[in-house]
């Protein structure tokens, strides 16, 4: 049986939160289409543009954060797009942790844009 895009996405998001966890930065960024495009909804502020930006990025939050953990407080899904609810802690400067959402878009079964929202 094919699997459906929304399936091939969940395993995508899923392994990128499992790499994410790991600190596995290789394996993270192997979830990501090299033309990713990360940014703040609200501000439309570009985190990062393209796969070197985007690994440079991971790479220094990965090295100053070794107690780093996303766990997932609800999952949405709306066509092909899915929606984080995550709470992040471990995140060197930040005691209290991180309250956000992820949209993850998707091209060619990767994701190639995240929109945040805190």
């Amino acid at each position: 049986m094919r699997q459906s895009l929304t399936d091939l996405n969940r395993k995508t998001v899923e392994t990128q939160l499992k790499c994410y966890n790991a600190r596995d930065l290789e394996g993270f960024c192997a979830c990501y289409h090299s033309e990713v495009i990360v940014e703040w909804i609200v501000s439309g502020r570009q985190i990062s543009k393209g796969m070197d930006a985007f690994k440079a990025k991971y790479q220094k939050l990965f090295a100053s954060s070794p107690a780093l953990h996303c766990e997932v407080k609800h999952r949405s899904y709306v066509g092909e797009t899915i929606i984080d609810e995550e709470f992040v802690t471990g995140i060197s400067g930040i005691e209290d942790g991180l309250h956000t959402v992820a949209i993850y878009g998707f091209r060619d079964g990767l994701i190639d844009r995240v929109w945040f929202l805190r």
